[in-house]
């Protein structure tokens, strides 16, 4: 695991529950687990293969009744390992199929849903040939990445030539553009079924680290006019997928000038940012802590009934980014509005501008009755913010241009 405990306390999740969690984690996070007793840092977690060896080694000597991984990146190794021990949940196959954004397309296209135009970019012609048949302007992605990273939008010629000299993403993708508002579905699946689903929007777009623009998100309320299809297209492209037994999912769709849903990714996995502690704010529903327990306890929870927020009691989260400079201040004592904080920024540091949707400096969920008050404070939030926050030594704009 790479998250923050506050994110992840599995032991305070599994205290009533008879289970006893062994985290392998990251190094750069181990100083938030220290007082976890099997906690264990792994160095070089994301990429050496340490992480691997260690949950073999431990697997020799403590029986697994379940495998854990909440991040996108851990999902199909810990599908593997699952394999590899016999033990129940997200198998390979299954989870290649939630990760791999050009076999979930596949599969959701032959279910009579609609996505965007895409293709493979095995070799250079691949993506020259799709912009000849397609036009500007297209989106190149990798087929497996996460939290935005390493997605362009190549809006003309320029673009392209900027893409080709930094080189293409490994195991790319491109697809058409889609104009539309994106819209989220984030929900558990328990013994098989959504048991819990919430509706939000996007405010500003997943791509607005490149240029130091906050991201955030407001929840629907159940009255919105697209709580219900929204909901209910969810369900169908979980039907199209080879979905777990239990699972988080996390669910992107555009929602088109014409009135059409288009699907653009699906994650077996919580949403990124504050998604968990914005839908807490709004229901009380702790989501992450409800698919743990639906995993390790066998008393599945029932269907909550839970499905989108009630009137009056929207919630979300606001998230801003580095600058490529030094950080000299954060602002303090946020409006009243904001329900929790969360400061990863360090004074003194010096940054290199934002490299990826989840990687923020600082985050807030905000409450408001729906989601254009929520939208409206995260304005009133970003101008709070912006006059809070102090640099020195700025070192010229972003290098993403998407």
């Amino acid at each position: 695991m790479d998250s923050d405990y506050a994110d992840t306390p599995y032991d305070k999740w599994g205290a009533d529950t008879g289970v006893r969690p062994y985290l392998l984690v990251s190094e750069e996070k181990f100083p938030q687990y220290r007082h976890v007793p099997d906690a264990v840092p792994v160095a070089g977690y994301r990429e050496s293969g340490a992480t691997e060896l260690a949950a073999l080694e431990l697997a020799d000597r403590v029986p697994f009744a379940a495998v854990i991984a909440r991040m996108e990146s851990d999902l199909l190794r810990a599908a593997r390992l699952r394999e590899l021990l016999g033990v129940p949940g997200q198998d390979h196959a299954g989870a290649l199929a939630f990760r791999d954004k050009i076999h979930m397309k596949t599969l959701v296209r032959r279910s009579g849903l609609e996505v965007p135009e895409f293709a493979p970019i095995r070799v250079l012609f691949d993506l020259l040939g799709f912009v000849r048949e397609h036009g500007y302007p297209v989106v190149v992605k990798p087929a497996l990445g996460s939290g935005s990273t390493g997605t362009r939008v190549l809006r003309g010629p320029d673009d392209l030539a900027r893409l080709l000299a930094e080189g293409l993403p490994e195991h790319a993708e491109v697809e058409e553009f889609v104009e539309g508002r994106m819209y989220v579905v984030d929900g558990l699946v328990a013994a098989g079924a959504p048991v819990a689903t919430f509706v939000s929007r996007y405010l500003n777009d997943c791509l607005s680290f490149h240029d130091g623009i906050y991201l955030g998100s407001a929840q629907l309320t159940r009255d919105h006019p697209l709580t219900d299809r929204l909901i209910g297209y969810a369900r169908t492209v979980l039907d199209a997928l080879p979905t777990p037994e239990c699972t988080t999912f996390h669910l992107e769709v555009f929602h088109t000038p014409d009135d059409r849903l288009v699907l653009c990714e699906i994650g077996s996995r919580t949403g990124g940012a504050l998604t968990s502690p914005a839908i807490r704010a709004a229901t009380g529903f702790g989501l992450d802590e409800q698919w743990f327990r639906a995993q390790v306890d066998p008393r599945a929870p029932a269907d909550t009934g839970m499905h989108g927020v009630a009137p009056g009691r929207s919630a979300g989260w606001v998230v801003f980014y580095p600058e490529r400079a030094t950080l000299a201040a954060l602002p303090e004592d946020p409006p009243p509005f904001v329900v929790e904080e969360r400061l990863r920024g360090t004074v003194g540091s010096t940054y290199q501008g934002g490299v990826k949707s989840a990687h923020y400096l600082a985050a807030y969920v905000l409450t408001g009755a729906d989601d254009q008050e929520v939208e409206r404070h995260a304005q009133e939030l970003a101008e709070w913010y912006a006059a809070g926050v102090r640099w020195t030594g700025r070192r010229g704009s972003t290098p993403y241009d998407a």
